[in-house]
């Protein structure tokens, strides 16, 4: 059995702990278990205390999500809504396995053991078949339509540049799999994306600990909010580099209409132009911690291809200045500007207005602390399994150019690593 598979076993067995995968793609991925602490808070104000204890034991590895809530109210200068997932968990674990071509465990030896050999006796408990029916939008086509043009209006009024809309989406449990445990269900269906469209900060978290987890946050995103490399940048400083994907298009059926499609990425006048837009602002959100001069980005992106979409992907670094912390990196960078829009502040206002519900895990940011730095990914693409089913969402950078039925249909491209025909 592969490791992907033995993880998927394990997850869907109620392992108890609180089972964290992060799958790197072809990168650096980690699988831990048993957390010997946890912090979950409303607000942002616990970093300064995950920061000193992760920096007094670097060997043990923190994993867990900061949602995109916290992060708006810390923007906005405001103190948390009520909402049903608390703002910030961070969990420390005894022992991750860090995945990849050299396998190698972080933290301590014997815990770590103790997870190599439960992987190793890990059973897949059922068949390997899909168990969602079809995903359905939440929100009526026309509707949809409707909030992009008053966003649209937002923008005409010079209230804002661009901003990420998003809506609402479920794919509900096909009633062979409704009498299995969550965990079961979650594991399946990761296991399946993640064998079909591997994403570069993919994962998989029980989002309450112990046994059973009745619900699961399943991550199938590309998009890296903050890498931080410790000692890798200029003159031994700290390098910290982000991702920004702004820019879409669906995979062709065949050879040449995906080349076209590529093509017509490439040339867009206005996807170039919301990718520098955010890029422009990434810059700037990491200006504010960078020594003088380091910031660095590219004159155009990069195009990158995914099972199901193309994307415009522009690298942005920097070297930190000395004495750094996580809560002053948090407030430069989070929410990430690919998933509000710019000018970052004013714009979460009107995303509030416009969606009217929680965004939660999605657009927030799933955190792993680890002996050599950090990484943040921007969980796009992610969704909470629970009794009920999978709840995504999914949304695209509004201008003032753009179509409302292209825009809805972007909506639709970005969830289809979700269905199965």
């Amino acid at each position: 059995m592969s490791r992907a598979r033995q993880i998927a076993a394990l997850a869907a067995s109620e392992p108890g702990g609180a089972l964290a995968w992060l799958d790197g793609g072809a990168g650096r991925g980690f699988v831990a278990l048993e957390p010997d602490l946890e912090v979950v808070a409303d607000d942002l104000s616990a970093l300064p205390t995950i920061e000193a204890l992760w920096r007094a034991e670097p060997t043990l590895p923190w994993f867990g999500w900061l949602t995109y809530e916290v992060g708006t109210a810390a923007l906005l200068g405001r103190p948390p809504t009520t909402a049903s997932l608390p703002g910030l968990v961070l969990r420390r674990y005894r022992a991750a396995l860090e995945l990849g071509a050299r396998e190698r465990i972080h933290g301590d030896a014997c815990a770590g053991a103790e997870l190599l050999a439960r992987l190793a006796t890990a059973t897949w408990p059922w068949g390997q078949d899909w168990p969602l029916g079809p995903v359905e939008a939440l929100v009526a086509a026309e509707d949809y339509r409707g909030r992009v043009r008053r966003a649209q209006e937002f923008i005409a009024a010079g209230e804002t540049y661009q901003i990420n809309l998003t809506q609402p989406f479920v794919a509900r449990w096909l009633p062979e799999w409704a009498s299995r445990p969550v965990a079961a269900r979650a594991a399946a269906v990761y296991a399946a994306v993640q064998a079909a469209t591997p994403a570069s900060m993919g994962g998989l978290l029980a989002i309450e600990p112990g046994r059973p987890c009745g619900r699961w946050a399943i991550s199938n995103s590309p998009e890296t909010l903050l890498a931080i490399e410790l000692g890798a940048g200029e003159d031994g400083g700290d390098l910290a580099r982000s991702w920004p994907i702004k820019g879409t298009r669906p995979r062709g059926a065949d050879p040449g209409s995906d080349r076209a499609a590529q093509e017509e990425l490439q040339r867009s006048i206005k996807d170039l132009a919301e990718h520098v837009m955010i890029v422009d602002l990434v810059r700037n959100d990491l200006g504010r911690l960078a020594r003088p001069g380091s910031v660095r980005a590219p004159a155009r992106p990069e195009l990158v291809t995914l099972p199901t979409v193309h994307h415009l992907v522009s690298e942005v670094r920097c070297t930190l200045r000395e004495g750094w912390t996580l809560a002053e990196v948090m407030a430069a960078v989070f929410p990430g500007g690919s998933v509000t829009g710019a000018p970052k502040r004013r714009t979460a206002e009107h995303i509030e207005r416009l969606e009217q519900r929680a965004r939660g895990i999605y657009c927030g940011a799933i955190v792993a602390l680890l002996p050599d730095g950090l990484r943040c990914s921007i969980p796009i693409r992610t969704g909470v399994a629970d009794a009920a089913g999978l709840w995504l969402q999914s949304g695209g950078g509004i201008v003032t150019d753009s179509d409302p039925e292209a825009e809805r249909r972007e909506c639709w491209d970005k969830v289809r690593a979700f269905e199965r025909s």
